[in-house]
């Protein structure tokens, strides 16, 4: 399928009207997720490695606040994964256990893996995508797209330019059925695919003057998870 041209993707009026509404403290920095630390405790002593999450709740704010260290530090970087990963996963546990024997494997390795995305993710998207899925295949065994670019946001740190964003499932749906992005697959997807979402949500900022590039994937966030509750066929 040919790629949608980027300026044929909108946000619909219904998304600027939300997203100018939204306090940034509230809609981002404390954004919070339980994440049922005791399980965590347990699976990671069973792998031999420390539990470094920062709490049984934990708010995005507090994964930025982890990122700094990690582009430098290959096992600051796996703070952030751990704490990114429960954030990201809340009670689900989403195949964490998988994750975290495949890192247990060989974790010196996949911890200055994940340092090198995390330095890479502050300036280009496409190379610290394909560094965690090269040849569109994972680096590390069960962490895929949906998850691991979770890891490239948090690695920015809270920093509104921060090239990164999550882009799962939901996120896709949004921009596929909602803004237009129709030759966008709901998974899977490319390192080239990823740099044109990272390059579509700066100029959607720019555009718009929105101010944070991932207060715009919360709302694709929330309305993919509208279009799928809704069904086919719904409006937008």
């Amino acid at each position: 399928m040919t790629a949608t041209p980027l300026t044929d993707i909108q946000l619909p009026a219904q998304a600027l009207t939300d997203l100018r509404g939204f306090d940034a403290a509230e809609w981002i920095h404390n954004h919070a997720i339980p994440v049922g630390r005791p399980w965590w405790t347990q699976t990671l002593a069973a792998h031999g490695l420390e539990d470094t999450l920062t709490g049984e709740t934990i708010r995005r704010a507090d994964i930025f606040a982890l990122a700094d260290p990690a582009t430098d530090d290959p096992a600051a970087a796996l703070t952030l994964l751990w704490n990114s990963l429960a954030w990201g996963s809340g009670d689900k546990r989403r195949n964490n256990k998988a994750r975290i024997a495949a890192i247990a494997a060989d974790p010196d390795a996949a911890a200055a893996l994940l340092q090198q995305a995390a330095a890479r993710s502050r300036t280009d998207p496409q190379a610290a995508y394909d560094l965690l899925y090269p040849r569109n295949r994972t680096a590390i065994s069960d962490l895929g797209p949906a998850f691991f670019t979770k890891y490239l946001y948090f690695a920015g740190g809270g920093d509104p330019a921060h090239p990164c964003c999550i882009l799962d499932e939901n996120v896709a749906l949004a921009l596929q059925k909602t803004c237009g992005w129709t030759s966008l697959p709901l998974k899977g997807w490319l390192a080239s695919a990823y740099q044109r979402y990272a390059t579509l949500l700066g100029m959607w900022v720019d555009q718009h003057d929105l101010g944070r590039r991932d207060s715009i994937e919360r709302w694709l966030f929330e309305e993919g998870k509208r279009v799928r509750r809704s069904g086919p066929g719904s409006a937008p």
